[in-house]
């Protein structure tokens, strides 16, 4: 396999820093801050001590820019986002240490010469009420507080406290309330992502997924990878320059300050392999930084599926040169891999930057094509295979020209390579071997097509605020994306050789944010405006036995869109724990390059595809508080009303025998619901969260055409084929030194609900006839065990614990009962 280099690279790595932790992980001595790894050695003869350790509040939740002092001296240091300190105190002695952070009670303990490790849980201080240190935020702490005190109806996933389950993002992601994910079938197969019924954009650290080429994608981006998950709803920020129109996801990967490795592996059913690693270092003379991220993902995805009359669902397979049904099948020709890796080398800290970085992604995958759009077709060698390359350059500072903005600029280049091939002779059934040939029809023709596709991403964001406490701030965004795309038909080179497809975005967002009332009224005012540039060459040419043109030449096409969108997202606090929040706007969704041009294999091109509009209003109300130190409540709830014009959806088209995938525009449609939220917790022993959502979609176009006056047969119906209530259930239970000090020992049960829909018009032809994609109730069990304080980890899970018939696409399904395992190393 090609990547085996590149997976023993990885497990070489991680062998170094387990067996030189000390001299890799290590930096000068230093009290401040800015360094919590002294350099482990001797001065002046005498030994050098250490005590670590967590602060945490009373539910297990990392407490950063802590301050950990001695008492009585002027050594300290500071917690990182993890709530991870680490500091020199000389030789062995009895220590008093302080903990002190803003909004906490203060702690203090005694550590005799033979304590080396101390964790900290503080209590909330009452009669603080919101008092927040603006001065010495890391940039993390900037982020998380600008989203809770900002009017968009954002929601933020902390992904440390999943850091030992084998789940990939998307598992994690769809247990949100609005969220949908619908996929194909396993590992790194098709999806299609919503919230609240509309297209989301995906972003990683405020980049475009779409530019991180086809191996990242939101099915196989281990946990391990991402400190937080942002969800926006509704109105999505201007500094993501997004033409999202029912939300946006910003992934935020893991950076720290310190230096730091974590590496993971599992292993589970149908031969699924999963690593991971990410790990930084920096030079504390010349804050120098690397920073490092890999990944791969392997799985044969033979898992098993079953013949369901009642949803449309048979198999079969030839015996004695006739089709008959079976009961089950297995997936023979579905195996994924994908790898990547990442590293960036900048500065931190300077005079002229905050950080400066250059960094240089490689990605590459391979997928066999198992199924088309549904099971009618059957594949038995058709695979994709990529790689991407792509060098960025990124520049953030504070107080950049004049006091108070903030520039982040950002640029990179992708160039891709894939490759889609078809090898087989004939059509297979689902015994796994080709049909027999009895009717003397000819073999089929192979296929060898070359897609390179080149990439630019410029990202410009400014940030000016008017005064110190930040009560007025303006913001400017500035994107621009170019894709260009050549096809080359390796087998027929003559007659699609080198034709371009070019998109162009731009995106320019002007925001205005005010707070009023003590801080009590936050506004988020917002212009956009959407640019969109296409253009094709097309091949009309008919070509002679001899490859001599007779007929037709080649044409090209363009079209320009253009369109302006404006936002308001509002948050008023009533009192100290509860408030509603109100936004309303009309944005746009760009179509993508395969929408526009397909994809070469399962997606065909709809040239004729228009941007999609929405006008929205969103609301809810929220509520949060403590009680007794002990428990937490968060209430959520939330509401929507959408009307689409030229929804973007996708529907089944027949292409040469074969089923695929094309997107196409629903000329009105008319969306509204809402979704509710409970958590509750109870110190950091036992969690519960229970949500609900309601998202239903009705055809809004009342006539055929604009030409006459004929009542559309689908006008004041929903749409087909989406689910539209659904639910998640979430428990989980632990406990701290249950076998040895410093383990963790954590229960965790899942279960996701879906509501059975049609796959059609349900009002068009018998109900009896319709099929339909059953009610689903999947549940997931995750036991995991960490010791020596979170540094090593292991857990067990079984997804889908019941062996439900699970189908997210067009009667696809998913993988049953399936294991897994897993182990994570943490070297801090």
């Amino acid at each position: 396999m090609q990547y085996n280099k590149f997976y023993t690279a990885m497990l070489l790595a991680v062998g170094i820093f387990a067996y030189n932790p000390a001299g890799i992980l290590a930096s000068t001595a230093s009290h401040s801050s800015e360094t919590i790894f002294p350099q482990q050695g001797s001065m002046h003869g005498i030994v050098q001590s250490f005590i670590s350790g967590y602060v945490k509040d009373s539910f297990g939740k990392a407490i950063e820019n802590a301050t950990v002092s001695i008492v009585g001296t002027n050594l300290q240091t500071s917690t990182d986002i993890d709530g991870f300190y680490k500091l020199e105190i000389g030789q062995k002695q009895q220590v008093s240490v302080e903990v002190t952070v803003v909004g906490y009670i203060t702690e203090r303990a005694l550590l005799k010469e033979s304590e080396r490790y101390k964790d900290f849980q503080l209590k909330i201080d009452d009669r603080v009420i919101e008092a927040i240190s603006v001065k010495g935020q890391t940039e993390n702490q900037r982020r998380v507080h600008e989203i809770k005190r900002s009017g968009f109806n954002v929601s933020v996933i902390d992904m440390n406290q999943y850091a030992n389950q084998t789940a990939n993002v998307n598992q994690i992601l769809r247990t949100a309330p609005g969220v949908t994910f619908r996929e194909d079938g396993g590992l790194g197969s098709n999806f299609v992502f919503r919230i609240n019924g509309l297209a989301a954009k995906i972003y990683i650290d405020g980049v475009p997924m779409d530019d991180f080429g086809s191996a990242m994608s939101l099915n196989n981006i281990p946990v391990n990878l991402v400190d937080r998950i942002e969800i926006y709803k509704g109105v999505v920020p201007a500094f993501l320059g997004s033409d999202a129109l029912g939300g946006a996801v910003n992934i935020i990967t893991k950076k720290r300050n310190r230096h730091f490795l974590d590496f993971s592996y599992s292993y589970g059913s149908f031969n699924t392999h999963q690593s991971s690693l990410v790990g930084m270092y920096t030079n504390p003379k010349n804050n120098l930084s690397v920073r490092a991220n890999a990944f791969y993902n392997y799985s044969d995805n033979n898992y098993k599926m079953y013949t369901e009359k009642e949803y449309g669902v048979v198999f079969e397979k030839v015996v004695n040169n006739k089709f008959v049904p079976i009961d089950e099948v297995r997936r023979f020709k579905d195996r994924y891999y994908s790898a990547m890796g990442q590293v960036e080398v900048g500065l931190r800290d300077k005079s002229w930057a905050d950080q400066f970085f250059v960094g240089l992604t490689y990605s590459a995958n391979n997928k066999e094509n198992q199924l088309g759009a549904t099971i009618n077709t059957v594949y038995g060698g058709n695979w994709r295979e990529s790689t991407y390359i792509m060098p960025t350059i990124s520049y953030k500072k504070q107080n950049f020209i004049v006091d108070r903005l903030f520039a982040d600029i950002y640029a990179n280049y992708g160039y891709d390579v894939s490759h889609v091939r078809d090898t087989a002779r004939y059509n297979y059934e689902w015994g796994g071997a080709p049909i027999p040939n009895t009717t003397g029809q000819a073999e089929n023709d192979p296929i060898h097509d070359r897609y390179n596709t080149n990439s630019v991403l410029g990202r410009m964001n400014f940030n000016y605020d008017f005064d110190e406490s930040r009560n007025h701030s303006l913001n400017l965004n500035y994107n621009v994306n170019t894709n260009s795309r050549q096809s080359y038909d390796i087998i027929l080179n003559n007659n699609t050789s080198g034709l371009p497809s070019n998109m162009v975005r731009n995106i320019v967002g002007l925001a205005w944010q005010n707070q009023w009332l003590d801080k009590r009224l936050v506004n988020n005012i917002a212009v956009k405006y959407y640019g969109l540039d296409t253009y094709k060459q097309e091949d009309q040419r008919i070509f002679g036995d001899y490859n001599e043109v007779l007929d037709g030449s080649i044409i090209s096409q363009s079209r320009y869109f253009g369109y302006q969108g404006y936002s308001l997202a509002s948050r008023y606090r009533i009192f100290k724990d509860g408030g509603v929040k109100f936004s309303a706007e009309r944005a746009y969704n760009m179509p993508t390059m395969n929408a526009l041009y397909g994809d070469g294999q399962n997606y065909l091109a709809n040239w004729d595809i228009k941007p999609e509009r929405s006008d929205n209003v969103n609301g809810g109300f929220y509520y949060n508080t403590f009680f007794n130190d002990d428990h937490f409540i968060n209430f959520d709830i939330s509401g929507f009303y959408r009307l689409a014009q030229d929804y973007i959806n996708v529907r089944i088209v027949a292409d040469d025998e074969r089923d695929k995938y094309q997107y196409y525009n629903i000329p009105g449609v008319k969306l509204y619901g809402g979704d509710i939220e409970l958590r509750y917790g109870y110190k950091d022993i036992f969690t519960a969260s229970l949500n609900g959502s309601y998202d239903n979609a009705i055809d809004n176009q009342k006539f055929t055409d604009d030409t006459n006056q004929e009542v559309s047969l689908t006008y004041g119906y929903q749409i087909p084929n989406r689910p539209w209530t659904y639910g998640n259930l979430d428990l989980s239970f632990a406990q701290n030194d249950w076998f040895s000090k410093g383990s963790r020992t954590q229960i965790s049960w899942n279960t996701q609900y879906t509501k059975w829909f049609y796959l059609s018009d349900s009002h068009l032809g018998s109900l009896a006839s319709k099929n339909y994609i059953p009610t689903q109730l999947v549940h997931s069990l995750i036991v995991s065990y960490s010791w020596n304080r979170n540094r090593y980890n292991i857990s067990g899970e079984v997804r889908n614990l019941s062996d439900e018939r699970a189908y997210d696409n067009f009667r696809l399904q998913k993988p049953g009962r399936a294991f897994y395992m897993k182990f994570r190393i943490s070297l801090l």
